[in-house]
C-alpha cells in the first residue's frame, strides 16, 4: 500500500459460524483506506500477512444489525460490529 494511504478499519468477510477461527479472518476481508486528501475507498485483502499488518493498526468489524428504513421496511445498510482481536489463536 502507498505511504499516503491510512487503513481506517478492516471489514471481515461473511462467515456462517459465530465463532471466527484465526486463519479464516483474512478470507473475504476488505479494508477501508483514506488517502492524504481524505478520500476513502475499499481495498481487498490479498493475504494473511497483509491482514495481520493492517489489523495491528486498526479495528476489525463485521456486518452487524440491519438498518431498516422505517417507511419501506427495506434494509438500507448494516451497523458495523467490532470483532475482538485474536492473538496466537486465542481471544484477548
Amino acid at each position: 500500500m502507498k505511504d499516503d494511504m491510512e487503513t481506517v478499519a478492516l471489514l471481515l468477510g461473511e462467515q456462517s459460524d459465530d465463532r471466527w477461527q484465526p486463519r479464516e479472518l483474512a478470507e473475504g476481508a476488505v479494508r477501508i483506506v483514506r488517502d492524504a486528501e481524505g478520500t476513502m475507498k475499499l481495498e481487498k485483502i490479498s493475504s494473511e500477512e497483509e491482514f495481520e499488518e493492517a489489523s495491528s493498526s486498526s479495528g476489525c468489524f463485521r456486518r452487524g444489525t440491519p438498518i431498516i428504513d422505517p417507511e419501506t421496511r427495506d434494509v438500507i445498510g448494516y451497523e458495523m460490529e467490532e470483532v475482538p482481536r485474536l492473538k496466537n489463536g486465542t481471544d484477548n
